[in-house]
């Protein structure tokens, strides 16, 4: 039987975190994820949120992420839901998980009518990851070394180093 790890949210580190930094290097490694994903008809995706067709969905998350990710490090969290509004404000929301050796982020895709967001809602670590704080610099080695190949360049914040040393 496998043990489970344990994991402590980062609470007394959230003051220290750049959540928005966070969020800017985790979209940008994973534009290509969602171009990739984007190329399904809106109408589909919105039937299967709306039907909660979480297998459907997860089936598509997961042939879009492992073109560019290791394994299971992307993946959709079966959580899905159109935000009320009006047909050209509203926007389709999916859980996201991001799960490496050490961390493990939970986030929220936004899918609007012009627009795609990322939002952090939680970030996890390992108990055994020592006390450094979780930096962008450092968000953005992790990324690149759970990513099948380097970041694009053209997806590069000045978070995403170039040249970072991949497992």
């Amino acid at each position: 039987m496998m043990s489970l790890r344990s994991v402590h949210p980062v609470v007394h580190e959230r003051e220290h975190l750049d959540i928005e930094a966070l969020e800017e290097v985790l979209a940008c490694n994973i534009k290509d994820v969602i171009a990739d994903f984007c190329l399904t008809d809106a109408e589909i995706i919105r039937f299967y949120v709306d039907n909660q067709l979480h297998g459907n969905m997860d089936e598509m998350v997961t042939s879009s992420a492992e073109l560019y990710f290791k394994g299971e490090t992307l993946s959709y969290g079966y959580v899905a839901h159109v935000s009320p509004g009006r047909e050209e404000t509203s926007c389709v929301v999916l859980d996201m998980e991001f799960v490496h050796e050490t961390l493990t982020v939970q986030f929220q895709l936004v899918f609007g009518s012009c627009y795609i967001g990322v939002k952090i809602n939680e970030v996890l670590r390992d108990g055994s990851s020592g006390t450094e704080v979780l930096t962008p610099a450092s968000f953005a080695r992790i990324l690149s070394s759970a990513r099948l190949r380097p970041l694009p360049s053209r997806f590069q914040t000045p978070y995403c180093l170039g040249e970072s040393t991949r497992h």
